[in-house]
């Protein structure tokens, strides 16, 4: 574990929200699942499901006019129904434009199947931690 001084705003996500990730990302296959990220002390406790949400096998698109104002909201989450977890160009797009982590998982939807970015687009190392 980094000492607190080292680590980013955000530096972990709970096992259970990423489990849940991946479930809904199963059940939306092969449309893509999207929804945004929630985080406390710098753990990702929660996801946000926004009513006007649209996801297709080849994208995902979140109305963020819808987020609310708040600040514990810090990105993104969204499946690839493919094998792949590398950001598309579109996925750089909303990155820059929106929260400083984002997560994208895919096939087979696991434990490993995941990676996260920063707003550039960079990965980024988060702990799964249990709370």
């Amino acid at each position: 574990m980094l000492p607190v001084t080292e680590r980013r705003k955000v530096w972990g996500i709970d096992t259970d929200v990423l489990e849940m990730v991946n479930e809904a990302s199963q059940e939306s296959y092969p449309n893509e699942f999207v929804a945004a990220l929630r985080a406390e002390k710098g753990v990702i406790t929660e996801i946000l499901l926004f009513p006007g949400s649209y996801s297709n096998e080849h994208s995902a698109f979140m109305q963020l006019h819808m987020l609310p104002i708040d600040l514990s909201v810090v990105g993104t989450v969204h499946s690839h129904p493919g094998p792949s977890n590398r950001p598309s160009d579109e996925d750089l797009h909303l990155f820059g434009n929106f929260g400083s982590t984002h997560i994208i998982t895919c096939l087979p939807y696991d434990m490993r199947s995941w990676q996260a970015y920063d707003q550039g687009g960079r990965p980024i190392k988060l702990e799964v931690v249990d709370l």
